[in-house]
């Protein structure tokens, strides 16, 4: 049986010590009881970290991880005996769609769905991703809390709602729309290549990462000259999301050509 004390021992932030260790606690249940077990949402740099500690040590459960649809951010991780497969159906997600008439409301934002779902006193770690489509989100939620959510939830800020629970299986999640591009860079900076990605002067860019706006896979990033490298997913808060696809080539004039997805 896989040592929790071990793999927290290095740990030092307490925070991520009381997640970790909580999350453990689903993996040593299902080795205990040879049932697949569940954690709730987690952000998708807390579950690479998790992984990551893993790693070096011995166990046979089977793990999977899902948040819903393909492209998820926040995710649950599954755990399951070795001779038990995890179905996504498994995995403990429902769809709650909430809708509102455009012609009575100004258009809602990611921010204005969350904080009426915190605001029915239902913690973060409940809920994950929220796709906005025109007048609707699309939210995916813990099954324990949805039906709760459906009968409380009437408004958002002033706005009146709808809602509508529905199973993964039986619901089309669009896909994200994204666009693939070229940029060229005079360096990888964080906010040399954020300003070229969005069309933005470097200056809104620096007040942006200072301001905690911005975020490299996940995490907040604070210095204007954090290198970006292939692969890095660079989210800035209010315009999109960019993942940096790969270094094509300098330019006669030594400028650095990018090819990037965007996100819109």
């Amino acid at each position: 049986m896989i040592n929790k004390q071990n793999i927290l021992k290095n740990i030092s932030n307490k925070d991520d010590k009381i997640l970790y260790a909580k999350i453990l606690e689903h993996l040593i249940f299902c080795q205990k009881n040879y049932e697949k077990t569940f954690t709730e949402f987690l952000p998708p740099i807390k579950v690479t970290e998790f992984l990551s500690y893993l790693q070096t040590h011995t166990f046979f459960e089977n793990i999977k991880i899902f948040g819903g649809y393909e492209e998820a951010e926040r995710v649950i991780i599954g755990f399951s005996p070795e001779y038990l497969e995890i179905e996504y159906e498994d995995f403990p997600i429902n769809i709650l769609e909430i809708t509102y008439n455009e012609k009575y409301s100004r258009s809602l934002t990611h921010r204005d769905f969350l904080g009426s779902l915190i605001g029915l006193g239902i913690d973060r770690s409940k809920i994950g991703d929220i796709i906005l489509i025109e007048n609707k989100a699309i939210c995916f939620i813990e099954k324990d809390i949805v039906s709760y959510i459906e009968f409380n939830l009437k408004s958002v800020g002033s706005t009146k709602v709808k809602t509508i629970i529905s199973n993964i299986k039986d619901y089309n999640i669009p896909k994200p729309k994204f666009e693939e591009k070229t940029i060229i860079v005079s360096s990888l900076r964080i906010d040399t290549v954020l300003a070229h990605s969005f069309n933005l002067a470097r200056g809104k860019i620096s007040a942006l990462i200072k301001g905690e706006k911005a975020f490299l896979n996940w995490n907040i990033e604070t210095s204007n000259s954090k290198m970006i490298k292939e692969n890095d997913i660079i989210t800035l808060r209010g315009f999109g999301r960019i993942k940096i696809l790969n270094v094509l080539g300098k330019t006669k004039k030594e400028r650095i050509i990018l090819n990037i997805i965007k996100y819109s």
